[in-house]
């Protein structure tokens, strides 16, 4: 139903260009043929524009580039600040292509050459609508899901807690609005005590949520509320997590002893083997994601030695070399490692597919390295994954990706059983994106140049410079030979004096045409050049073949 409505919604339409009647032309044209789709504005100038822009919030707009005072591109840029989801599509000539072709690279969606007929123009539009359809599709689901979110405030206080845990939260500001939307938030001086425990085998996220609130309410019947002020529950990273308010300082022996009740009631009701961990001491709000990682490395170090037992926290320095084997100088080096991701992703956004294989084989090579249960590996992978997305959103080739590789992996390391796995996984995946823009930029490639020789066949009496097919083309002069070259295994010059010289052979042959008539046909202004290139390519002049009917 909803898809139906979207699809019945017109969509908005803003024309600008600065000769008007281009602009009025255009803005016709949308209307006759996709008067369904969309409501069309137009307007002359820049300025005006963004007035209208910002009154109207056009979905869509299609724009010249050169205009006086303010190129389309600064245009798109002011619109861009206004609504950032605006679609544009630049009307474009043969001297632009550069310019055009940055701002693409930059943030425009396509181009469309001046010199094109209505029905590509019209197609190019129509493919926007329906990229804006789509979009409008996602973000109505959305919204939906956002406004449930209202009405669902234990998942809402939930993600919170894992954002804390996580240390995605950073701020004041963002620390505050989090702490709001929890239940009971305890001053800035107040103690929190960190409960987490794990399972040895899966079980389903009833029986999680089962556990977390049997536990809670265990805790609750032990002690009373001068003890604990409130306890909160989340699971995380497939760890149960209980974050418990209290006033006390030296509560972790109590704790102790009470969970290790609860351990026992588990193993007798659910017939469940649970570890648990305990926080030596109290932390604030704040520092919980720290202590998180603390009592994570003692509870690996539970599981690499099939530990059910319940214990206390060590010191972060003595877990992480007794149970993960990190050290300092491993954290210095995979700190380096994180930072070389944004040169990843500066070599991925020009698309060099080759460079960033090479920097990319220094961060998989420690990865696939790393101890199984290394943190820093995991936000290695973590990095490495959001930059794919990233791309892969940008690029809109999931669907194409999905139909070679399977991408849920790429959220979840868990999969893998080792890190090596987990980074021939990554190999692979952008082994296969480098193939998926290699066949697009070939094709890309092909067609051009199929268009070339279309060009070339039907106006070969006339001027055929590079600098002439450049401006047809869109294209720069420089950029269609070499791309030419690379596939048809010839300059466009030696095609051209190959392809008239070639037909200069037919009309000698099989038609009455005087010679230089002929010359003249072939697009040769003089007659005797002709005669020249005629006899160095066929071995005999125009006349003699003609005579001896070659």
């Amino acid at each position: 139903m909803r898809e139906k409505e979207t699809q019945n919604r017109k969509y908005k339409l803003l024309v600008v260009d600065d000769e008007p009647f281009i602009s009025d032309s255009m803005k016709e044209l949308f209307e006759t043929e996709l008067g369904d789709i969309f409501e069309v504005f137009n307007c002359y100038h820049p300025k005006k524009a963004l007035q209208i822009f910002e009154y109207r919030l056009p979905n869509l707009v299609v724009s010249d580039v050169k205009m006086p005072k303010m190129t389309g591109i600064e245009m798109a840029e002011k619109m861009r600040k206004i609504k950032p989801d605006v679609h544009v599509l630049f009307l474009s000539g043969y001297d632009e292509f550069e310019l055009v072709y940055s701002a693409i690279k930059q943030n425009a969606d396509d181009y469309i050459l001046k010199t094109e007929g209505d029905a590509t123009i019209l197609a190019a539009v129509r493919k926007m609508a329906e990229l804006i359809r789509h979009e409008n599709l996602f973000m109505e689901e959305y919204e939906s899901s956002q406004n449930k979110i209202t009405y669902m405030e234990p998942v809402f206080k939930q993600q919170a807690l894992v954002h804390i845990l996580d240390g995605s939260i950073v701020s004041t500001e963002d620390f505050d609005k989090v702490m709001a939307d929890l239940e009971n938030p305890l001053p800035a001086k107040g103690q929190l005590l960190l409960l987490i425990g794990s399972l040895k085998e899966k079980v389903s996220q009833k029986l999680q949520e089962n556990i977390l609130e049997t536990v809670e309410q265990m805790l609750y019947k032990a002690w009373d509320e001068k003890k604990i002020g409130y306890i909160h529950k989340v699971m995380y990273r497939d760890s149960f997590v209980w974050i418990l308010e209290t006033g006390e300082e030296e509560l972790s022996g109590l704790l102790f002893v009470t969970v290790l009740d609860i351990q026992k009631i588990i193993q007798q009701k659910l017939s469940l083997q649970m570890r648990f961990v305990i926080a030596e001491n109290g932390v604030l709000w704040k520092e919980l994601n720290r202590k998180y990682n603390d009592l994570w490395y003692e509870m690996q170090g539970q599981v690499l030695n099939e530990d059910n037992s319940v214990v206390m926290e060590n010191r972060k320095e003595d877990a992480a070399e007794k149970f993960n084997g990190e050290s300092v100088e491993v954290e210095r080096i995979f700190c380096a490692l994180t930072e070389k991701i944004s040169l990843l992703e500066k070599i991925l956004s020009q698309e060099n597919f080759e460079d960033f294989c090479t920097v990319q084989e220094e961060i998989l090579q420690v990865l696939e390295n790393s101890r199984r249960h290394s943190m820093y590996a995991l936000e290695l992978y973590y990095s490495l994954g959001n930059m794919l997305v990233s791309y892969i959103n940008r690029k809109n080739i999931r669907m194409e990706l999905a139909s070679r590789i399977q991408l849920v992996e790429l959220f979840d390391p868990g999969a893998f059983e080792t890190w090596k796995e987990a980074a021939d996984y990554i190999r692979k995946l952008v082994q296969v994106m480098k193939e998926l823009h290699e066949i697009t930029d070939q094709n890309t490639q092909i067609t051009i140049n199929e268009k070339i020789k279309a060009y070339i066949l039907s106006h070969l009496s006339e001027e055929l410079s590079l600098t002439v097919i450049g401006q047809v083309m869109g294209f720069n002069p420089v950029y269609l030979s070499r791309v030419f070259k690379q596939y048809e295994h010839i300059s466009i010059r030696d095609y051209i004096e190959k392809q008239r010289i070639e037909l200069g052979m037919r009309l000698i042959k099989n038609s009455r045409l005087k010679i230089y008539e002929v010359a003249e046909v072939c697009g040769y202004q003089n007659p005797a050049y002709f005669i020249k290139i005629f006899k160095e390519h066929y071995g005999i002049t125009p006349q003699e073949c003609r005579k001896n009917k070659m």
